[in-house]
């Protein structure tokens, strides 16, 4: 594999264990009007053996979601994954940007000739 190459890397799905713990575990919750609530999983709590036994590898990855819950209908309105937003991801990405950064070269000095 070249160093230009960049590394292949698969953000595991959404799956409906991670959609239960979010639902069952949430310690962040947000009201977002009209009876709706944001809830997540902080990475305090994740970090913890229940949801570590309950999730197994996924349990890092329920951290990037967010399920928005509708408190009059007991019904999930939406889940929202933010994973493509964590910087982690994005670390390879700015060791390929640094081999097109280049030193400021100086204008050459244009002299008027008479």
């Amino acid at each position: 594999m070249s160093r230009f190459a960049c590394p292949v890397w698969a953000i595991a799905p959404v799956n409906a264990p991670m959609i239960s713990a979010v639902l069952a575990f949430a310690d962040i919750h947000r009201d977002l009007g009209r009876g709706r609530t944001l809830m997540r999983i902080s990475p305090e709590r994740a970090a913890r053996a229940d949801i570590i036994l309950l999730l197994g590898r996924d349990a890092d990855r329920v951290v990037d979601l967010g399920v928005v819950w509708n408190d009059r209908e007991d019904q999930i309105i939406r889940v929202i994954d933010d994973a493509e937003r964590r910087d982690s991801r994005l670390a390879a990405w700015e060791d390929a940007y640094d081999l097109f950064e280049s030193e400021v070269c100086e204008p050459a000095d244009h002299r008027m000739v008479a």
